[in-house]
């Protein structure tokens, strides 16, 4: 989301001043930036009534933009001189302060209100949120499978505002190069040059992040470098040739379709869209449109429609609108325990616009506009020192230690399921709520992470005269049971070769992007080459395979019975071959769906049964693995034990004094190593080990 500035700000041919009147001062703008907002806004309260509203980011991407360049291209004409301390120091004291407030009572409030479980990570997004490389951290996350599902922390949507930070560092070396071409009085050179260069790094940024999008859609939707295209589109409308912008104020009707652009956009496109990429040029098209030709000049323009009082007070304030809105949405959900009703979202969004105007005119105005600080750029740029607050806030927190523990009599986990152990008296589960999270397997370095191809084969056991070689290979899900093959390879003196790919199961049909109907092209290459693979290289005696059930195909996007078929005719493809050249295949069926964050919901209910799932909706039926293996016959078999983690009624989140779930979905190691000798045993009773 944009750093938007206040109305007094919107001066296109002079500095920002403490008031704007007259024919010079954009009430239109703030009207886009209100229409930008108010997207955003509805959208996080009710994403079904506007799919598209995300987009509102990408409007004030391109109205920062514009007013950015407009800014320096101005002081740059005017003195042939760039002020990078004065640019900076303006943009740290109308930025900051209010972030670091905002940043405070959030972490304050989540403190009071999140579940324990979520307070490492939103400690984390609050020192990336202050010092602006939150899209980074979200980047990161979005593709790490570890973390991809995790819920969103209350800052979550500061990534764009680290976004925009990290454009106004570099930004201004466009006119650092400008002024230096002009210098002697080629002030035309010197202008011509920074429209090529600016030109340049859009035409660049917008390439790849058509191709990121493609590629890595995860990520490609935070990092910086395929969004600063946005931003360049509305700083180049600025260096235009004076004919030029003064033929595109005149050309109201183009503003009218630049609003149609934008209004569409929160309709048309969803959180299945391939964004940004190309598709991201409908907002961002309508967006430059409105502001090159959507002024008061044009008279038949729609100026009138986004120049009313009640708009431009909303855009007065959109800045700390947006600081506040998603705060109070997730710390209100958390606190109240359900989604947003029909009367928490207007109230939301009542309490969002109080909470702005009141930081506005007590934060942002004070501080942008006091005298003390606008003479002096020096004591412009302390004002950044606020965010040293919520960061040493967030400093001060100490997140939970590793779990390192083990099961034990006390702590039996799923022998208790298994009948093997009884009369277990209750204890503290293990790992404790707030540690079950990180309870994973530390050699997640064998999987291949979502966006990327080249497989990442690890070998165990007897690598020289092994007795059996065995493959695992699947998705995080069939990763869950490679520390009890690597410990069955040293039983057994098998060698197990592990090859696991990130939200992939595998199969020659070709996925789709979770949520969306875009091709999962790396998921399907790296299965492509682990076939190959285990044919030529490798030639295993047993593939032991498993996956989540969750994704759909691009021609059926939902995950059911239908994607699930087809799914399974690509599994099918692949395990015909292994079998024909003599590999036998086990399929682990799907570990239960609980439907909910489990650490979360023990942490905030407690193990009191509310955070207990029916076995009827958490065993998913008919899904690909099974469906395969019926199309298999004899060529494949499948390997159940779900009765290890659920009774025939329910799937209890605590078994054996032993927390079963971090996430979703994936079970804690600890659970996991309670399982070894009872998935040991089933796998050596199947005719693809024992050989009967």
């Amino acid at each position: 989301m944009s750093a938007p500035t206040s109305s007094q700000a919107e001066r296109l041919d002079l500095p920002d001043r403490s008031v704007a009147v007259g024919r010079d001062f954009r009430p239109d703008i703030q009207g886009l930036r209100a229409i930008a907002v108010s997207m955003v806004v509805i959208y996080h309260l009710y994403p079904n009534a506007v799919p598209g509203g995300f987009v509102g980011v990408d409007v004030f991407f391109v109205i920062s933009g514009y007013l950015i360049t407009s800014h320096l291209a101005r002081g740059w004409q005017r003195t042939g001189r760039v002020r990078l301390l004065d640019f900076w120091g303006r943009r740290a004291r109308r930025l900051l302060p209010a972030a670091a407030v905002v940043l405070t009572v959030t972490w304050i409030a989540s403190r009071a209100i999140l579940p324990a479980t979520r307070l490492p990570a939103t400690a984390e997004q609050i020192r990336g949120s202050a010092l602006y490389y939150q899209n980074w951290i979200l980047a990161r996350d979005a593709v790490d499978y570890l973390t991809s599902a995790d819920a969103p922390s209350p800052v979550q949507h500061f990534w764009s505002l680290s976004v925009e930070e990290q454009f106004y560092l570099f930004w201004p070396f466009v006119f650092v190069v400008a002024a230096l071409v002009g210098m002697r009085g080629r002030r035309r050179a010197g202008r011509a040059t920074a429209f090529v260069l600016a030109a340049l790094i859009v035409l660049a940024s917008l390439v790849y992040s058509k191709h990121l999008t493609q590629t890595n859609p995860a990520a490609a939707y935070f990092v910086t470098t395929t969004r600063i295209w946005e931003l360049g589109l509305g700083g180049l409308l600025t260096l235009l040739s004076g004919p030029a912008r003064r033929w595109l104020t005149r050309q109201g009707w183009l503003a009218w379709i630049g609003l149609a652009m934008v209004i569409a956009s929160a309709f048309v496109l969803s959180g299945s869209s391939a964004f940004p990429g190309t598709v991201a040029l409908l907002p961002v098209g309508g967006s430059a449109l409105l502001l090159a030709c959507g002024s008061r000049e044009a008279a038949r323009g729609p100026w009138r429609l986004t120049s009313p009082r009640p708009m431009v007070f909303i855009g007065d304030i959109s800045y700390s609108l947006y600081l506040w809105h998603w705060p109070v949405i997730v710390l209100w959900k958390n606190y109240s325990g359900g989604g947003i009703g029909i009367l928490d979202g207007p109230a939301i969004a009542a309490a969002s616009v109080v909470l702005a105007w009141v930081t506005k005119v007590i934060v942002e105005d004070r501080v942008r506009m006091a005298p003390v600080v606008t003479k002096n750029p020096g004591r412009s740029l302390a004002t950044a020192l606020t965010v040293v607050v919520p960061v040493g806030l967030a400093a001060l927190y100490s997140p939970p230690a590793a779990f390192h523990g083990t099961v034990n009599p006390t702590h039996p986990g799923a022998a208790v399921l298994a009948g093997t152990v009884a009369g277990v008296a209750k204890a503290d589960p293990i790992p404790s709520f707030v540690q079950a999270p990180a309870d994973f397997d530390p050699f997640n370095a064998c999987e291949t992470p979502i966006p990327v191809v080249a497989a990442r084969p690890c070998f165990y056991g007897d690598r020289s005269h092994p007795k059996l070689t065995v493959a695992l290979i699947g998705d995080s899900v069939a990763n869950q049971y490679r520390a009890i093959l690597a410990k069955m390879a040293t039983q057994q003196h098998w060698l197990v070769i592990s090859d696991l790919h990130g939200q992939c199961p595998w199969t020659a049909t070709v996925m789709a992007q979770a949520g969306t109907s875009t091709p999962y092209t790396a998921c399907h290459q790296w299965g492509q080459q682990v076939l190959k693979d285990m044919l030529t290289k490798y030639r295993p005696d047993v593939v032991v395979t498993s996956e989540r059930p969750v994704l759909g195909t691009p021609s059926h996007s939902s995950a059911d019975a239908t994607s699930f078929g087809q799914i399974a005719d690509g599994m099918v493809t692949y395990w015909k071959q292994l079998v024909a050249r003599g590999t036998r295949v086990v399929a682990v069926r799907e570990s239960p769906e609980p439907g909910r964050n489990i650490p979360d919901c023990l942490t905030k209910h407690g193990d009191d049964g509310y955070c207990t799932t029916p076995t009827s909706k958490a065993i998913i039926q008919d899904t690909a693995l099974q469906q395969a293996v019926r199309k298999m016959g004899s060529g494949a078999e499948l390997m159940d034990i779900n009765s290890l983690i659920c009774t025939p009624r329910e799937c209890p989140p605590v078994v054996g004094n032993v927390v079963v779930y971090r996430d979703t979905h994936h079970l804690t190691q600890t659970y996991i190593t309670s399982l070894q000798p009872y998935f040991a045993q089933k796998l050596l009773a199947t005719r693809a080990v024992s050989g009967s």
